[in-house]
């Protein structure tokens, strides 16, 4: 996770300004396949999830950098109560994957979690996978970082200046279970398999999507495998917007997208990261919880002098484009990764793992053609 500065300027696009626009060009909406009436009982039959980066709804809504994912959240469906679980970013992907962040806040990318995961559930009820991860070099591969050529001896935790594709945003691969799995393995593919995939009509049941650390927004130090650095958010936002438009309008124009009922979610993992020392309010802000957000106790946390409580992951975009819906909804459902994890499990009846099942908190979200059990 690295530092970006805040923009400023877009302090005055606030959520229920964007949020409640009615979409800005209709005729853009994809054709619905399926009616909502018709397909209320019936499961989405393709589940695709984007993960994004490092960056708030504060930073989003109303970006002129941003015109794409503006349109989305205009034209679909859109939570404007959504947050990270927590920080750092490695936390937030293991959290949506097996419904707990296991007590870390690391990025180290060494680490491995022996727990059950959504890939579990879904081969246990028969339902196919792929996770796509850009600027992976081959089908289950399992190095921290590519292009990797850190000196010898050098922490895996530093991203090396060629640095494109990173482990710690490969939740699957960060799965001891999976990791030790050829067979498994072998659904851990680059996203160039994508586009393949779509043209063949084979695409899995649930895909994940994970840009590599220039098209998700985030950024890298400046190093030959970085056409934009974290230096430029301008350039990062551009460069995510693009990978946005590019991503969804191939999947909208695949011959699946047409004839099953699917739907694709958009979120980012977690809050900018503020400059410095951050004032009480710039660490509430970027601190925000949603449902059972993890409790940490007061201490220095990712070098900030935490107070101790609901260590959340802030406010983020959660975007939501649902071919069983032919029109502009916005959700308002205090939720997180974790609401979205059980949002999945409910829509094939998988059960619910860790936090998932906290239905006093964890909500599932409402979008249309959801079914209920």
């Amino acid at each position: 996770m690295k530092k970006i500065s805040w923009l400023t300027g877009l302090a005055t696009a606030t959520l229920a300004a964007i949020a409640l626009v009615a979409p800005s060009n209709p005729a853009l909406m994809a054709a619905s396949p399926v009616s909502e009436a018709a397909s209320g009982q019936n499961p989405f039959q393709h589940v695709y999830v984007i993960m994004m980066e490092n960056t708030g709804s504060a930073e989003i809504l109303g970006n002129p950098a941003l015109p794409y994912t503006n349109h989305l959240i205009r034209t679909y469906g859109y939570d404007n109560n959504y947050y990270g679980v927590t920080h750092e970013s490695l936390a937030n992907y293991v959290a949506f994957l097996t419904g707990n962040n296991w007590g870390t806040n690391s990025d180290d990318p060494t680490q491995q979690f022996n727990h059950t995961n959504l890939v579990d559930q879904l081969e246990a009820h028969h339902l196919s996978w792929k996770g796509y991860m850009e600027s992976m070099p081959s089908v289950g591969y399992t190095g921290y970082w590519y292009p990797d050529n850190l000196p010898a001896g050098t922490s895996p935790s530093v991203t090396p200046p060629n640095a494109l594709y990173a482990l710690k945003h490969n939740p699957f691969t960060l799965m001891t279970d999976i990791r030790d799995n050829p067979a498994r393995l072998a659904d851990v593919v680059p996203f160039s398999q994508l586009p393949t995939d779509l043209a063949a009509n084979r695409v899995p049941n649930f895909v994940w999507i994970t840009p590599n650390v220039i098209n998700d927004m985030h950024g890298q130090p400046p190093g030959p495998g970085a056409t934009v650095t974290y230096n430029d958010p301008t350039a990062l936002y551009q460069a995510g917007d693009q990978f946005l438009q590019h991503t969804v309008q191939m999947i909208m124009d695949s011959r699946s997208w047409h004839d099953s009922k699917s739907v694709i979610f958009i979120m980012w993992d977690e809050a900018t990261y503020p400059n410095g020392t951050p004032s009480a309010s710039a660490l509430a802000t970027f601190t925000a919880p949603g449902p059972d957000a993890p409790i940490v106790p007061a201490g220095t946390v990712d070098g900030f002098n935490w107070p101790g409580g609901a260590y959340g992951g802030g406010q983020v975009p959660l975007i939501v484009i649902d071919n069983a819906a032919s029109r502009h909804f916005v959700l308002n459902t205090w939720a997180n990764h974790y609401s979205l994890l059980r949002t999945i499990e409910q829509n094939w009846h998988l059960g619910f793992l860790g936090n998932a099942s906290d239905a006093n908190q964890v909500q599932t979200l409402p979008i249309p053609g959801e079914p209920n059990l």
